[in-house]
């Protein structure tokens, strides 16, 4: 560590903090961009995996997003243990619990990806990959995502925030012994990973998963150690994918008196990751509606997952794998409500047992 500090004050020396964290995270959308693209790592397609005894793609999507959560636990509770980042500096120790907030948002969020035909990070790999319907949605939650946090969306949120709301902070219920519970969590995934692993050998989907959950290693190393500055400090986090989409949008609209900060440098690095990954791949298509009520079912999903993911405080990525590797109550709760909330949309929309497969509960973006 000496080493990297004696490194980062050399490039300080020419660089401010904020241009080389907004240069890190660039780096770390891009990744993400191209990995989620070429794996096409979603949620929602891991969801859709456990609803059916017949999804196609076997148990790749869980061993890939499984794979994620555990080099994320890893990694991130190593960082904390040995003091190279301090977890109570971050929104998932620091927030106060809102149970109500976090399951309400956490559900809507749910039910909103499976109306899009996926999560806000597939939205946005797909929208610059040539999907049309992907890119409205991802506008729409944008704006919804925005208006949760400072505009009329904001009164419902804190109604909801202000029910059962405690001032504790979400890591003091495991702090002081979040290496247990790390090696607890750990131990739990990989018995997971070996049976799913074991019953469709899914092995490639580890990769993948494991890159994805490295990019979350190096956010918190971004905002941790390179924006650790007296002068300039930056906010710790890691990858989210709700709130920066909405700081994305509100710094195209006013960007002479905004800045390039690490979640803006995020999003516009996944966007051009995704777009030459689709490209070199041969993947970049232009794919529209196929029926005039796609608009309103898509358009829904958005506005669910804008105003989900912020009264939730993460999506499917912000909360179930950054936060989740910070072991987080908030994040727990919140994911299991994510969860949820898609299993009841799938189980509802195609009027099946869980056991069965469905055309909502296996139907992926494409």
């Amino acid at each position: 560590m000496d080493a990297v500090n004696s490194y980062l004050e050399i490039l300080r020396e020419s660089y401010d903090t904020r241009i080389l964290v907004a240069f890190s995270a660039f780096a770390i959308g891009i990744a993400f961009g191209a990995i989620a693209e070429a794996s096409q790592f979603c949620l929602r397609a891991a969801v859709s995996e456990w609803n059916s005894d017949k999804s196609k793609t076997g148990n790749l999507r869980s061993v890939q997003y499984l794979s994620a959560i555990l080099a994320s636990i890893v990694g991130v509770q190593l960082m904390q243990f040995s003091g190279v980042i301090d977890l109570t500096q971050s929104l998932y120790w620091s927030a106060p619990i809102r149970p109500v907030a976090l399951v309400v948002g956490g559900i809507t969020f749910g039910i909103g990806m499976v109306l899009a035909g996926g999560c806000v990070s597939r939205m946005l790999v797909l929208g610059f990959s040539g999907n049309i319907r992907s890119l409205l949605t991802m506008i729409i939650a944008a704006i919804a995502a925005y208006a949760t946090l400072r505009g009329i969306l904001s009164y419902p949120r804190i109604l909801l925030e202000n029910v059962m709301a405690s001032e504790e902070g979400a890591g003091v219920l495991i702090e002081g012994s979040s290496h247990l519970w790390a090696i607890a969590a750990a131990v739990a995934l990989i018995c997971a990973l070996a049976l799913l692993v074991r019953k469709s050998g899914s092995v490639r989907g580890i990769l993948s998963g494991v890159a994805v959950g490295g990019l979350v290693i190096l956010g918190w190393m971004a905002t941790g150690i390179v924006g650790a500055d007296d002068f300039e400090p930056t906010t710790l986090t890691s990858l989210s994918m709700i709130s920066p989409l909405a700081e994305s949008l509100q710094f195209l609209m006013i960007y002479t008196g905004d800045e390039v900060r690490f979640p803006i440098a995020l999003i516009g690095g996944i966007l051009l990751g995704a777009f030459v990954s689709s490209i070199i791949g041969g993947r970049f298509k232009l794919r529209g509606f196929t029926s005039e009520a796609a608009p309103l079912r898509y358009g829904l999903g958005g506005l669910m997952m804008g105003f989900g993911g912020v009264t939730a405080l993460g999506c499917s990525v912000g909360q179930g794998v950054s936060g989740i590797g910070t072991l987080s109550l908030t994040s727990l709760i919140a994911f299991a409500a994510i969860v949820a909330g898609a299993v009841i949309a799938m189980r509802v929309a195609n009027r099946k047992p869980l056991t069965q497969a469905s055309p909502m509960a296996t139907q992926a973006a494409e």
